[in-house]
């Protein structure tokens, strides 16, 4: 796909525009999964100079600067550098995230974009657990694009990872999906949540667009079924000037998004002297999602290879 460029149609930006202070009234909330499996504790804090707080600003206020921070992107008519911030201890793990990518983005019950691991951990008598909101990483260096023939999944110039839905289907959509070591790609089975029942529902089959094309999941028409699907950023969305979908509905503001290439962005300030997990890129992944690992002070803290090892 050719580089970014500012929209020139006005109505598709106006209504970008709207549908992005809409959801920032609109969060939703849904049980959270689990995940076992602990092999490192630790109830002190890392060794290591003192972090900066997080930011003070309200999420509302933060949203808005990335808004205008994307904006100003836009208008300069240069590729971006997408990169993507997650701050664990802000998340809350109440899956908005996860309905809002769902409803932006249909996949049915075969799979999602994105899921909140949930770990819960034995320090106290009291219930004490940790999040971590996760999808695709956007690898500069994808395992994915590794294992099928190239050409049907390409790193685009703004760092996001896309794949060719008119290829990469049947084996070529398992292989990619069994090569994706954060397991974050499904293959599409084609079915929806409500069909069978007296009633399926519209929004289940309505038009929506993903790479740059339009698609409709209707059973028994199902364009995408046997393809393998993962995370876009929410492309579609940014072309139009709006931020990603999970990023505008998290409740603790734990998701930041901005091009790293504008040294003036939200997303470079908040990246600037913290600690960040390194186990993806151990793995030689390069990813454009990145995790913070700072403890807080008077919290127990477990470092991230407690999940990663």
């Amino acid at each position: 796909m050719s580089d970014f460029h500012e929209t020139t149609d006005a109505g598709a930006k106006e209504t970008g525009r709207r549908r992005f202070f809409q959801s920032l009234a609109s969060l939703g909330s849904s049980a959270v999964t689990g995940l076992a499996g602990l092999k490192i504790l630790q109830n002190t804090p890392v060794e290591a100079a003192e972090p900066p707080p997080p930011l003070a600003e309200a999420t509302g206020n933060l949203l808005i600067r990335m808004q205008q921070d994307l904006e100003r992107t836009l208008a300069s008519g240069k590729t971006p550098n997408w990169l993507m911030v997650v701050d664990t201890r802000k998340c809350i793990g109440c899956d908005a995230c996860t309905i809002a990518c769902r409803a932006e983005n249909p996949t049915g019950p075969a799979g999602n974009f994105r899921r909140v691991l949930k770990l819960d951990l034995p320090i106290s008598a009291r219930p004490w657990a940790i999040y971590k909101p996760a999808n695709c990483l956007q690898c500069d260096d994808p395992p994915c694009a590794r294992a099928v023939p190239q050409g049907m999944i390409v790193k685009r110039p703004d760092g996001i990872v896309e794949f060719d839905y008119e290829k990469l289907k049947g084996p070529y959509a398992r292989a990619a999906a069994q090569a994706c070591p954060v397991k974050m790609i499904h293959v599409d089975d084609g079915r929806n949540f409500t069909e069978g029942t007296p009633r399926p529902q519209d929004y289940e089959a309505r038009t929506f667009v993903e790479n740059g094309k339009l698609y409709r999941r209707q059973p028994g028409a199902n364009p995408l079924a046997d393809t393998a699907r993962k995370c876009t950023f929410c492309s579609h969305l940014l072309e139009v000037g709006v931020l990603p979908a999970c990023v505008t509905t998290c409740i603790g503001g734990a998701m930041y998004f901005g091009d790293a290439a504008d040294a003036g962005s939200l997303i470079n300030e908040i990246t600037e002297g913290r600690r960040v997990f390194k186990g993806h890129e151990y793995l030689g992944l390069k990813p454009r999602v990145i995790y913070f690992t700072e403890s807080m002070s008077d919290t127990p803290h477990i470092e991230c290879v407690a999940c990663h090892s």
